[in-house]
């Protein structure tokens, strides 16, 4: 499941991402923001956070279709997760056209620090 929360900074997209993400999240819920953001904003920031019953995405989006691609965004910070999901953004950032970090829930206040510093608004 993934939904939007309150903004937690003008200019920024901000999520809640739990249990096993769908390729009906992506497609009702992060594109149109990104659009809505990139229009009105001029780039995209992104602040997702997790709770540990966060799984990843239902096999079936990822199946190759193109039913869900790394959406064109700017910035990303994500709070929280499973320990997997750390590593996975520091094996993956290096390889993403935006920049991108991860933060346990502990430091979410750094991470909207790391956030504020990164965005134009």
């Amino acid at each position: 499941m993934l939904c939007q929360i309150p903004d937690i900074a003008k200019g920024v997209i901000s999520l809640f991402a739990s249990g096993r993400l769908s390729a009906a999240d992506y497609r009702t819920r992060l594109l149109p923001a990104i659009k809505r953001y990139r229009e009105h904003w001029g780039q995209v920031c992104l602040y997702i956070e997790a709770d540990v019953l966060l799984e990843g995405w239902e096999l079936q989006s990822l199946s190759g279709c193109g039913e869900v691609q790394l959406p064109d965004f700017d910035v990303l910070v994500f709070v929280g997760g499973p320990d997997w999901v750390g590593n996975a953004v520091r094996l993956l950032g290096p390889f993403i056209q935006a920049e991108v970090a991860w933060f346990p829930l502990e430091q979410k206040n750094l991470a909207l620090s790391w956030l504020a510093k990164r965005s134009r608004v």
